[in-house]
């Protein structure tokens, strides 16, 4: 009985590390892949969700991609100015 728990235990902690990585709810999913073991096969399969301030869209390609990216590590182009996000100075400012 013991081991079932923490069997059950982990398979929880695992679907929610997964869904943290594809931007889905990890309590959510924590709470349903503890409940039901095999969901962790469903959530390893969605998609990423893009994140604000974390993640977005390639215009070429529409591959979710980081936030920081120069270059789209699907399609190998180069992002726009404006998609690029430029880290404020605070020497620059003064």
């Amino acid at each position: 009985m013991v081991r079932y728990v923490i069997l059950l235990t982990i398979a929880g902690i695992v679907g929610s590390i997964i869904a943290i990585r594809k931007g889905h709810s990890p309590i959510w999913w924590f709470i349903l892949c503890a409940l039901f073991p095999l969901l962790i096969i469903v959530v390893a399969l969605l998609p990423p969700m893009v994140s604000k301030g974390y993640t977005k869209k390639c215009p070429y390609c529409a591959e979710i991609i980081k936030e920081d990216s120069i270059v789209c590590k699907h399609c190998d182009r180069e992002q726009p100015i404006e998609m690029v996000k430029i880290e404020k100075d605070s020497d620059l400012e003064s």
